[in-house]
Protein backbone atom coordinates (compact mmCIF):
# COMPACT_ATOMS: atom_id res chain seq x y z
CA UNK A 1 0.00 0.00 0.00
CA UNK A 2 1.10 3.40 -0.63
CA UNK A 3 1.62 6.27 2.04
CA UNK A 4 2.35 9.46 1.14
CA UNK A 5 5.61 9.40 2.35
CA UNK A 6 6.41 7.03 -0.25
CA UNK A 7 4.84 8.73 -2.83
CA UNK A 8 6.53 11.83 -2.33
CA UNK A 9 9.63 9.67 -2.41
CA UNK A 10 8.30 7.98 -5.39
CA UNK A 11 7.45 11.54 -6.74
CA UNK A 12 11.29 12.99 -6.22
CA UNK A 13 12.99 9.79 -7.78
CA UNK A 14 11.24 10.52 -10.83
CA UNK A 15 11.89 14.08 -10.49
CA UNK A 16 15.57 13.28 -10.19
CA UNK A 17 15.50 10.65 -13.22
CA UNK A 18 13.45 13.07 -15.65
CA UNK A 19 16.27 15.84 -16.83
CA UNK A 20 15.37 17.90 -19.14
CA UNK A 21 17.19 17.77 -22.00
CA UNK A 22 16.22 20.80 -24.13
CA UNK A 23 18.93 23.62 -24.74
CA UNK A 24 19.59 26.23 -26.43
CA UNK A 25 22.80 27.14 -28.64
CA UNK A 26 23.52 30.47 -30.62
CA UNK A 27 26.07 31.98 -32.45
CA UNK A 28 29.50 32.69 -30.66
CA UNK A 29 29.10 36.54 -30.59
CA UNK A 30 25.76 35.81 -28.19
CA UNK A 31 25.38 34.98 -25.00
CA UNK A 32 24.71 31.09 -24.00
CA UNK A 33 21.49 30.52 -22.57
CA UNK A 34 19.25 27.51 -21.35
CA UNK A 35 15.71 27.63 -20.51
CA UNK A 36 13.60 25.16 -18.35
CA UNK A 37 10.29 24.88 -15.98
CA UNK A 38 10.66 23.17 -13.35
CA UNK A 39 9.13 21.15 -9.83
CA UNK A 40 11.57 20.91 -7.30
CA UNK A 41 14.54 20.47 -9.11
CA UNK A 42 15.66 21.02 -12.71
CA UNK A 43 19.00 20.33 -14.78
CA UNK A 44 19.60 22.51 -17.92
CA UNK A 45 22.26 22.80 -20.43
CA UNK A 46 24.52 25.31 -22.08
CA UNK A 47 27.64 25.92 -23.65
CA UNK A 48 30.45 27.56 -21.61
CA UNK A 49 33.10 28.23 -25.14
CA UNK A 50 34.06 25.30 -26.03
CA UNK A 51 33.01 23.23 -22.78
CA UNK A 52 29.55 21.43 -21.96
CA UNK A 53 27.92 23.09 -19.11
CA UNK A 54 24.81 21.59 -17.04
CA UNK A 55 23.32 23.12 -14.32
CA UNK A 56 21.29 21.18 -11.38
CA UNK A 57 19.49 23.32 -9.77
CA UNK A 58 16.89 21.62 -7.08
CA UNK A 59 15.44 22.04 -3.86
CA UNK A 60 16.13 20.04 -0.15
CA UNK A 61 14.29 18.62 0.74
CA UNK A 62 11.89 18.01 -2.46
CA UNK A 63 8.79 18.32 -0.84
CA UNK A 64 8.50 22.50 0.51
CA UNK A 65 5.06 23.61 0.72
CA UNK A 66 3.29 27.13 2.24
CA UNK A 67 2.29 24.51 5.63
CA UNK A 68 5.47 23.43 6.00
CA UNK A 69 7.41 26.63 5.95
CA UNK A 70 4.85 27.96 8.22
CA UNK A 71 6.18 25.45 10.32
CA UNK A 72 9.52 26.32 10.48
CA UNK A 73 11.30 24.84 7.35
CA UNK A 74 14.17 26.25 6.19
CA UNK A 75 14.80 24.21 2.50
CA UNK A 76 18.08 24.85 0.74
CA UNK A 77 18.53 25.23 -3.37
CA UNK A 78 21.55 23.97 -4.30
CA UNK A 79 23.14 25.30 -7.40
CA UNK A 80 25.55 22.34 -9.04
CA UNK A 81 27.41 23.18 -12.18
CA UNK A 82 29.23 20.32 -14.12
CA UNK A 83 30.31 19.13 -17.22
CA UNK A 84 27.68 16.30 -17.73
CA UNK A 85 29.88 14.25 -20.19
CA UNK A 86 31.97 13.72 -17.22
CA UNK A 87 29.96 14.30 -14.62
CA UNK A 88 33.03 16.71 -12.83
CA UNK A 89 31.87 19.51 -11.17
CA UNK A 90 33.46 22.72 -12.14
CA UNK A 91 35.21 24.26 -9.62
CA UNK A 92 35.62 28.21 -8.16
CA UNK A 93 32.03 29.34 -9.63
CA UNK A 94 30.54 32.55 -9.53
CA UNK A 95 26.90 32.56 -9.55
CA UNK A 96 24.95 35.65 -10.52
CA UNK A 97 21.39 34.54 -9.47
CA UNK A 98 17.79 36.11 -9.42
CA UNK A 99 14.93 34.99 -7.94
CA UNK A 100 11.19 36.58 -8.99
CA UNK A 101 7.81 36.34 -8.19
CA UNK A 102 4.85 37.52 -10.27
CA UNK A 103 7.22 39.90 -12.25
CA UNK A 104 8.80 40.99 -8.71
CA UNK A 105 12.67 40.98 -7.75
CA UNK A 106 13.21 39.50 -4.74
CA UNK A 107 16.42 38.72 -4.83
CA UNK A 108 19.56 40.04 -6.86
CA UNK A 109 23.14 38.72 -5.90
CA UNK A 110 26.23 37.16 -6.56
CA UNK A 111 27.19 33.80 -4.65
CA UNK A 112 30.83 31.97 -5.09
CA UNK A 113 31.67 28.11 -3.93
CA UNK A 114 34.87 27.03 -3.89
CA UNK A 115 34.12 23.14 -4.91
CA UNK A 116 31.57 24.60 -7.76
CA UNK A 117 28.43 23.30 -5.72
CA UNK A 118 26.76 26.15 -4.29
CA UNK A 119 23.91 25.83 -1.40
CA UNK A 120 21.79 28.61 -0.48
CA UNK A 121 19.84 28.16 2.84
CA UNK A 122 16.28 29.93 2.62
CA UNK A 123 14.93 31.20 5.64
CA UNK A 124 11.38 33.12 4.72
CA UNK A 125 10.58 36.16 6.67
CA UNK A 126 7.80 39.20 6.25
CA UNK A 127 10.66 41.80 5.60
CA UNK A 128 10.98 44.42 3.43
CA UNK A 129 14.80 43.75 2.14
CA UNK A 130 17.05 40.63 1.95
CA UNK A 131 19.98 39.74 4.39
CA UNK A 132 22.37 37.66 3.64
CA UNK A 133 24.54 35.94 5.94
CA UNK A 134 27.85 34.71 4.73
CA UNK A 135 31.60 35.52 4.58
CA UNK A 136 31.66 38.23 1.61
CA UNK A 137 34.74 38.09 -1.02
CA UNK A 138 37.03 41.69 -0.63
CA UNK A 139 37.24 42.06 -4.34
CA UNK A 140 33.91 41.54 -6.12
CA UNK A 141 31.98 41.83 -3.19
CA UNK A 142 30.61 38.14 -3.77
CA UNK A 143 29.01 35.96 -0.65
CA UNK A 144 30.89 32.75 -0.34
CA UNK A 145 29.21 29.67 0.92
CA UNK A 146 30.57 25.54 1.50
CA UNK A 147 28.52 22.69 1.83
CA UNK A 148 29.14 22.86 5.35
CA UNK A 149 28.08 25.86 5.81
CA UNK A 150 25.69 27.22 3.27
CA UNK A 151 24.72 30.74 2.27
CA UNK A 152 21.88 31.95 4.39
CA UNK A 153 19.14 34.59 2.42
CA UNK A 154 16.70 35.70 4.65
CA UNK A 155 13.58 37.40 3.45
CA UNK A 156 10.21 38.30 1.46
CA UNK A 157 11.41 34.33 -0.63
CA UNK A 158 9.23 31.17 -0.45
CA UNK A 159 6.16 33.32 1.56
CA UNK A 160 3.52 32.64 -0.74
CA UNK A 161 3.04 29.12 -3.07
CA UNK A 162 3.26 29.10 -6.51
CA UNK A 163 6.30 29.18 -9.29
CA UNK A 164 9.36 31.03 -8.41
CA UNK A 165 11.29 31.93 -11.68
CA UNK A 166 15.44 31.52 -10.88
CA UNK A 167 17.82 33.08 -13.69
CA UNK A 168 21.28 32.24 -13.36
CA UNK A 169 24.42 33.73 -15.02
CA UNK A 170 28.06 31.94 -14.59
CA UNK A 171 30.04 34.56 -13.81
CA UNK A 172 33.68 33.06 -12.85
CA UNK A 173 35.04 29.41 -13.55
CA UNK A 174 38.10 27.97 -12.32
CA UNK A 175 39.18 31.43 -10.78
CA UNK A 176 37.73 32.89 -7.93
CA UNK A 177 38.49 36.57 -9.53
CA UNK A 178 38.29 36.31 -13.26
CA UNK A 179 35.66 36.88 -15.06
CA UNK A 180 34.18 34.93 -17.99
CA UNK A 181 33.96 37.24 -21.61
CA UNK A 182 30.44 38.42 -21.76
CA UNK A 183 29.67 36.05 -24.73
CA UNK A 184 30.82 32.93 -22.18
CA UNK A 185 29.01 33.25 -19.65
CA UNK A 186 25.70 31.03 -19.58
CA UNK A 187 22.34 31.92 -18.57
CA UNK A 188 19.73 29.49 -17.15
CA UNK A 189 16.33 30.26 -16.53
CA UNK A 190 14.38 27.89 -14.53
CA UNK A 191 11.37 27.83 -12.31
CA UNK A 192 11.05 25.91 -9.31
CA UNK A 193 7.73 25.25 -7.28
CA UNK A 194 6.71 25.85 -3.73
CA UNK A 195 3.37 23.82 -3.09
CA UNK A 196 0.49 25.79 -1.83
CA UNK A 197 -1.87 24.54 0.60
CA UNK A 198 -5.08 25.54 1.37
CA UNK A 199 -7.29 24.50 3.85
CA UNK A 200 -11.32 24.36 2.21
CA UNK A 201 -14.38 22.93 3.60
CA UNK A 202 -17.55 21.02 2.07
CA UNK A 203 -21.25 20.54 2.96
CA UNK A 204 -21.89 16.92 2.90
CA UNK A 205 -25.49 16.42 4.33
CA UNK A 206 -25.77 19.36 7.10
CA UNK A 207 -21.89 18.53 8.07
CA UNK A 208 -19.03 20.74 7.36
CA UNK A 209 -16.06 18.35 5.90
CA UNK A 210 -12.15 19.56 6.27
CA UNK A 211 -10.54 19.82 2.81
CA UNK A 212 -6.77 20.38 2.46
CA UNK A 213 -5.15 21.10 -1.34
CA UNK A 214 -1.57 21.21 -2.09
CA UNK A 215 -0.88 22.21 -5.31
CA UNK A 216 2.76 21.92 -6.65
CA UNK A 217 2.50 23.62 -9.50
CA UNK A 218 0.69 27.45 -9.08
CA UNK A 219 -1.91 28.94 -6.34
CA UNK A 220 -5.79 27.57 -6.96
CA UNK A 221 -8.41 29.60 -7.05
CA UNK A 222 -11.94 29.40 -7.07
CA UNK A 223 -12.77 26.75 -4.74
CA UNK A 224 -16.34 25.57 -4.96
CA UNK A 225 -18.55 22.30 -4.29
CA UNK A 226 -21.61 21.03 -5.97
CA UNK A 227 -23.49 19.20 -3.02
CA UNK A 228 -25.96 17.56 -6.01
CA UNK A 229 -23.74 16.34 -8.12
CA UNK A 230 -20.74 15.60 -5.43
CA UNK A 231 -18.35 18.08 -7.46
CA UNK A 232 -15.18 19.93 -6.11
CA UNK A 233 -14.15 22.43 -8.13
CA UNK A 234 -10.83 24.81 -8.32
CA UNK A 235 -8.58 26.45 -11.08
CA UNK A 236 -5.47 27.21 -11.27
CA UNK A 237 -3.58 29.81 -13.68
CA UNK A 238 -1.79 28.23 -16.77
CA UNK A 239 -0.35 29.33 -20.27
CA UNK A 240 -1.98 27.14 -22.76
CA UNK A 241 0.48 27.91 -25.36
CA UNK A 242 1.26 24.91 -27.82
CA UNK A 243 4.85 26.41 -28.69
CA UNK A 244 5.84 26.76 -25.19
CA UNK A 245 4.70 23.39 -23.98
CA UNK A 246 6.59 21.29 -26.71
CA UNK A 247 9.50 23.11 -25.69
CA UNK A 248 9.39 22.89 -21.73
CA UNK A 249 8.90 20.40 -19.63
CA UNK A 250 5.96 20.01 -17.64
CA UNK A 251 3.85 18.42 -14.76
CA UNK A 252 1.20 19.28 -12.71
CA UNK A 253 0.44 17.94 -9.64
CA UNK A 254 -2.22 18.31 -7.28
CA UNK A 255 -3.08 16.89 -3.82
CA UNK A 256 -6.82 16.63 -2.62
CA UNK A 257 -6.77 15.38 1.07
CA UNK A 258 -10.62 14.16 2.60
CA UNK A 259 -11.25 12.65 5.74
CA UNK A 260 -13.47 9.89 5.56
CA UNK A 261 -15.95 7.96 5.39
CA UNK A 262 -18.61 10.32 3.89
CA UNK A 263 -20.78 10.29 0.69
CA UNK A 264 -17.63 11.70 -1.26
CA UNK A 265 -15.43 9.14 0.07
CA UNK A 266 -17.36 5.82 -0.13
CA UNK A 267 -17.09 4.65 -4.11
CA UNK A 268 -13.15 4.97 -2.96
CA UNK A 269 -12.65 5.98 -6.76
CA UNK A 270 -12.38 9.65 -8.34
CA UNK A 271 -13.15 11.02 -11.86
CA UNK A 272 -11.19 14.04 -12.52
CA UNK A 273 -11.33 16.47 -15.43
CA UNK A 274 -9.59 19.63 -16.53
CA UNK A 275 -12.00 22.12 -18.63
CA UNK A 276 -14.28 19.29 -19.40
CA UNK A 277 -11.76 16.76 -20.60
CA UNK A 278 -11.39 13.29 -18.68
CA UNK A 279 -8.09 12.75 -17.15
CA UNK A 280 -9.30 10.12 -14.46
CA UNK A 281 -6.67 7.96 -15.55
CA UNK A 282 -4.03 10.19 -14.11
CA UNK A 283 -5.82 10.35 -10.64
CA UNK A 284 -3.86 8.13 -8.21
CA UNK A 285 -5.64 7.38 -5.00
CA UNK A 286 -3.59 6.53 -1.30
CA UNK A 287 -6.27 5.32 0.66
CA UNK A 288 -3.88 3.65 2.98
CA UNK A 289 -4.32 6.00 5.71
CA UNK A 290 -7.94 4.77 7.55
CA UNK A 291 -8.89 8.17 8.21
CA UNK A 292 -8.54 9.56 4.98
CA UNK A 293 -8.24 9.54 1.54
CA UNK A 294 -5.10 11.29 -0.62
CA UNK A 295 -6.31 11.88 -4.18
CA UNK A 296 -2.99 13.07 -6.57
CA UNK A 297 -4.03 14.34 -9.55
CA UNK A 298 -0.61 13.86 -11.42
CA UNK A 299 -0.88 15.01 -15.48
CA UNK A 300 2.73 14.41 -17.48
CA UNK A 301 3.76 16.47 -20.49
CA UNK A 302 1.79 13.99 -23.02
CA UNK A 303 -1.65 14.98 -21.28
CA UNK A 304 -0.83 18.22 -21.11
CA UNK A 305 0.13 18.95 -24.78
CA UNK A 306 -3.48 16.75 -26.02
CA UNK A 307 -5.22 18.84 -23.50
CA UNK A 308 -3.97 21.89 -24.96
CA UNK A 309 -4.90 21.03 -27.98
CA UNK A 310 -8.43 20.37 -27.40
CA UNK A 311 -8.39 23.68 -25.19
CA UNK A 312 -6.87 25.72 -27.76
CA UNK A 313 -9.72 23.92 -30.33
CA UNK A 314 -12.24 25.06 -28.53
CA UNK A 315 -11.41 28.67 -27.65
CA UNK A 316 -10.50 28.25 -23.70
CA UNK A 317 -7.05 28.71 -24.03
CA UNK A 318 -7.77 32.43 -23.75
CA UNK A 319 -8.75 32.48 -19.83
CA UNK A 320 -5.32 31.57 -18.88
CA UNK A 321 -7.27 28.77 -16.70
CA UNK A 322 -6.47 24.92 -15.74
CA UNK A 323 -10.05 24.22 -14.66
CA UNK A 324 -10.08 21.56 -12.47
CA UNK A 325 -13.57 19.02 -11.37
CA UNK A 326 -13.31 16.04 -9.07
CA UNK A 327 -15.86 13.60 -7.87
CA UNK A 328 -16.78 10.17 -6.80
CA UNK A 329 -17.37 7.54 -9.63
CA UNK A 330 -16.19 4.24 -10.67
CA UNK A 331 -13.90 5.05 -13.79
CA UNK A 332 -10.74 2.86 -13.59
CA UNK A 333 -7.91 5.31 -11.87
CA UNK A 334 -4.39 3.92 -10.27
CA UNK A 335 -4.81 2.93 -6.58
CA UNK A 336 -2.41 2.00 -3.72
CA UNK A 337 0.47 0.35 -4.42
CA UNK A 338 -0.67 -2.22 -6.78
CA UNK A 339 -0.99 -0.14 -9.45
CA UNK A 340 2.35 1.35 -9.00
CA UNK A 341 3.71 -1.26 -11.48
CA UNK A 342 0.88 -0.44 -14.01
CA UNK A 343 1.34 3.19 -14.31
CA UNK A 344 2.87 4.86 -17.06
CA UNK A 345 6.04 6.44 -16.23
CA UNK A 346 6.64 10.08 -17.89
CA UNK A 347 9.20 10.42 -20.89
CA UNK A 348 12.51 11.91 -20.29
CA UNK A 349 11.69 15.78 -18.93
CA UNK A 350 8.16 15.57 -18.63
CA UNK A 351 8.39 15.89 -14.35
CA UNK A 352 8.43 19.47 -13.89
CA UNK A 353 6.06 22.26 -13.70
CA UNK A 354 6.36 25.80 -15.88
CA UNK A 355 5.22 28.97 -16.68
Amino acid sequence: MLSREFLMFFVSIILLTSAIVFSSFFASNEIKSAFGDGLTQEQLTASMGNRKADLLIKMIPPVVTTETLQKGQKPIVEFRLFDSNTNQSFSHVTYYVIVEKDGKRLLSDMFHDHNGDLRIEINPSNTSKVSVTAQQDPILGTWIGSAANPIIVSGPLFLDGGLYHFIVRISTVDSDITLLPDNQEPIYDSWLSIGNTENKQINLGGKQIPIKIISYYDRLNNFGFDNKNMQMQFDMPFNWNLSRLNKASIFVHEEVNVPKPNAFTAKGSYVGKVNGIDISKDVMLDNTNPSKDVIHVMIPKNTVIQLADQVNKNGQASTGLMKFTLQPGMRSMSSSSSSMGSMSMPSMGSMTSGK
